[in-house]
């Protein structure tokens, strides 16, 4: 699936999967809090929440569903969204793995995240 642009401003020219998936910080001020995560590619994701205060600069450990923990860089912050790089990019079967994942019912994989689901 090619990368489809949002505007003339989105430079990406790589592919980038959107939807919902889920993910959970590992580190720092926010450890231990769920995040929704509405795009990812191989070199990073976007992130949504209304309540988290990163700024670009920030670092963190990030487990995207049942991947990680990876270091995470927040890049840009705009509004309820941000984003961040991950400093090693994922690999193809881990890229495939993760829409696989996220192709499943909502309510298990969210389940599984906070450990009160089946383990897989």
């Amino acid at each position: 699936m090619a990368y489809e642009r949002l505007s003339a401003h989105d430079v990406r020219a790589g592919e980038r999967w959107r939807g919902m998936a889920f993910g959970r910080i590992q580190s720092g001020p926010f450890a231990g809090r769920v995040i929704s995560v509405v795009e990812f590619s191989e070199t990073g994701c976007r992130i949504r929440d209304h309540e988290m205060t990163c700024e670009p600069g920030d670092v963190f450990h990030l487990m995207l569903e049942d991947v990680g923990p990876m270091v995470a860089d927040v890049r840009w912050k705009n509004g309820a969204f941000f984003g961040v790089s991950f400093r090693v990019p994922l690999r193809t079967v881990v890229l495939n793995h993760l829409r696989d994942e996220t192709s499943k019912p909502l309510q298990d994989r969210m389940a599984r995240l906070m450990d009160r689901g089946p383990k897989l």
